[in-house]
Formats: structure tokens, sequence, C-alpha cells
């Protein structure tokens, strides 16, 4: 990973899918993060820190998003296999509230997704099965054991360089 150390991200229109609803927001930034140089396993390149969504929505209502745990991790896992310019990886330790008017539900676990230092992007691509509902109160709409797709970009940059970074598999 090249540069390393603080950095800050900014997705727009990210989406947040259950099977009975979608919680669409304006944009989310990634406001305290850190990237390490190495990892001998990828396992834990990255944290995120502090997260936020902004303009939060479950159709029109509206809705509000807040970490429950921190760090989350950023896992570099291996190359892609489609594109040369691509990391497989993972964001894991995820644990998040949302709630908003009669509703309320906590996700927990990891989205799947890549790198692409073409063009400097955490893609989150809505894949995979490891982001839960649980203590859902939601009239239905969101149900515990619910699974959720959430897919976003994030472009990353470096706080000290103002560059995107270069991530590369152990």
């Amino acid at each position: 990973m090249t540069p390393s150390g603080a950095y800050t991200a900014h997705a727009d229109n990210p989406t947040l899918s259950v099977p009975l609803a979608d919680l669409e927001c304006a944009s989310s930034d990634v406001t305290a993060g850190s990237l390490q140089a190495t990892s001998a396993t990828g396992a834990g390149i990255g944290t995120i820190g502090n997260i936020t969504f902004t303009d939060c929505s479950v159709g029109g209502i509206p809705f509000t998003v807040t970490m429950n745990a921190t760090p989350w991790l950023i896992n570099a896992e291996s190359p892609n296999a489609s594109n040369s310019n691509w990391v497989d990886g993972s964001v894991s330790s995820i644990s998040a509230k949302i709630s908003g008017v009669g509703c309320s539900a906590t996700f927990t676990g990891k989205v799947h997704g890549h790198y692409a230092n073409d063009i400097g992007a955490l893609v989150i691509d809505g894949t995979g099965t490891d982001l839960v509902a649980s203590n859902a109160s939601c009239l239905g709409l969101i149900n515990n054991g619910d699974v959720a797709s959430f897919v976003a970009s994030f472009h990353t940059t470096v706080t000290s360089t103002g560059t995107s970074p270069v991530i590369s598999t152990p």
C-alpha cells in the first residue's frame, strides 16, 4: 500500500437493500480512517474509524445511520481474476444501526468488493451474504436474519498527499 496513513473517502448514492426495502442515501463519508503500508495477510490493512451517511430514506421516509462499534476493518484478499488493476477484498467488523419513524434495525457482518487502483475507489458490490439484520423492529419491512446487500463506490484520498492509495495483495 502506498502511501499509507490517514485517509478520507466519499461515495455518492450508497444503497442498502433487504428483501422488502431499500435504504438510499445521498452520500457517505469516511472521515477517520487509516491505511497500513504492509500487512502479512492483507487482513485489517485499513480501518474505518468514522463513517457518516447523509440524507438517507426508505420510500421517502427519513432514516439515520450510525456506527455501533469501531473500527471497521478493510481487508485485501486476492488479485482480481478479471482486472489486473483491482484487488478483491472486504470490509469486516461492521456494526451499524438504522432508524426512522416506526423502524430500527442493526446490521452486522461484512461486505465484499474490490479496490480499484486505476480510479482510487473502494467498490462495495452488493455480493455476499455476510451482512445480516438483527434487533429489527420495522413493521415487517426489515426482519431479523434478513441478508442485506450494500452497494457503494468510495473515492479514497490519503490525507498527507491528496492522492489515492495503491493497494496490492500480500
